[in-house]
């Protein structure tokens, strides 16, 4: 029932709410439905993102346009889920599949946090409320998966190629994510962890304000540079300047780039919640798993259990007990071996 319910249309489940009030209201509502039916995603973020007056039905639209946006539709997010669920390591084959489906999205990470806030608009942070409707309970699905999917992503950038981490044939070490695992594991304790060595530089400060501490991570002679806000990395997609995120570049040494450029935020508005590993990664997975275990169907359930199984595994936790980032830090070093 649930996979039937997720494959149909988004803005189908919104009839439930309301009906329409005029004609031209209808008129718009099918409009929307025709422009997601088309994969005209920017058409319907365009449209709606700016509204100072959206309606329920206006924030599950945007919902499901900034989750196509970023690479899948939530029908197509439910069959990863599921196929995933079906290999030795779930969450791994899991994100794996998520970097694929991303790889031609300019703002994955950016476009499904938006789609989190779009959900949460209409059913808050009361996820786990026993007195939800049935259609809030669809909804609290949406946003977990929307969540668990920006949590893959997230741990997809910190990697240089996450297919080969996941690849036990392979047994390569992916510098890139150990020299990740370092930075987080540094922002919580100040220690370098599995990495040769830590060198922290001046603070940095970029064109929207925001202020973050500047490392270096050394790993098998290759430097790594990270930001740091508070006791978290923050995610960062290329590199810019610190004058005008406009001059992004995804490489070092690539047409553009400058060598006063650093590691770029994916987060440009500095009024917006900073995007860290541990909001985006630790909390947003634990957040996630939560919502959809409200109303999820037995197998969909066994599937998202794996998923936190797994990371806890690495810390010797019980599946039950919430995850930190320093799982998240010792799930990478396991794998990353």
């Amino acid at each position: 029932m649930l996979n039937k319910i997720l494959i149909s249309s988004l803005i189908t489940i919104t009839f439930m709410f309301s009906g329409c009030n005029s004609d031209s209201e209808g008129e718009s509502r099918l409009e929307t439905q025709h422009m997601l039916d088309k994969q005209d995603y920017n058409g319907v973020i365009s449209k709606l993102a700016n509204s100072n007056n959206k309606t329920q039905e206006d924030n599950l639209a945007l919902g499901a346009a900034y989750m196509g946006r970023a690479g899948l539709s939530l029908s197509d997010l439910v069959k990863v889920v599921s196929e995933s669920g079906d290999n030795d390591n779930a969450f791994g084959s899991f994100i794996s599949s998520i970097e694929n489906a991303t790889k031609d999205s300019k703002s994955p990470l950016v476009d499904l946090t938006n789609a989190t806030k779009s959900y949460e608009e209409v059913v808050g942070d009361n996820c786990t409320d026993s007195n939800l409707s049935d259609s809030q309970k669809d909804i609290c699905i949406f946003k977990g998966l929307t969540q668990v999917m920006g949590t893959a992503t997230t741990i997809s950038y910190i990697a240089d190629d996450i297919g080969k981490v996941f690849d036990t044939a392979t047994g390569e070490v992916d510098n890139k994510l150990q020299a990740s695992a370092c930075a987080m594991q540094y922002a919580i304790d100040g220690t370098k962890g599995l990495c040769s060595d830590i060198i922290e530089a001046n603070e940095i400060t970029f064109a929207n304000g925001s202020n973050y501490r500047d490392i270096n991570v050394i790993v098998n002679g290759e430097s790594f540079e990270y930001l740091l806000s508070g006791i978290s990395t923050v995610i960062t997609k290329g590199y810019c300047s610190t004058n005008d995120f406009t001059t992004r570049v995804e490489e070092k040494n690539s047409a553009g780039y400058d060598e006063n450029f650093h590691v770029c935020p994916i987060n440009e508005d500095a009024n917006a919640t900073e995007l860290t590993t541990s909001s985006v990664i630790a909390d947003a997975l634990n957040n996630g798993i939560d919502a959809i275990g409200v109303t999820a169907d037995d197998e969909m359930q066994k599937d998202i259990n794996e998923f936190k199984a797994e990371v806890l595994a690495s810390s010797n936790k019980s599946a039950n007990e919430t995850i930190t980032e320093e799982d998240i830090v010792n799930y990478l070093n396991e794998q990353n071996q």
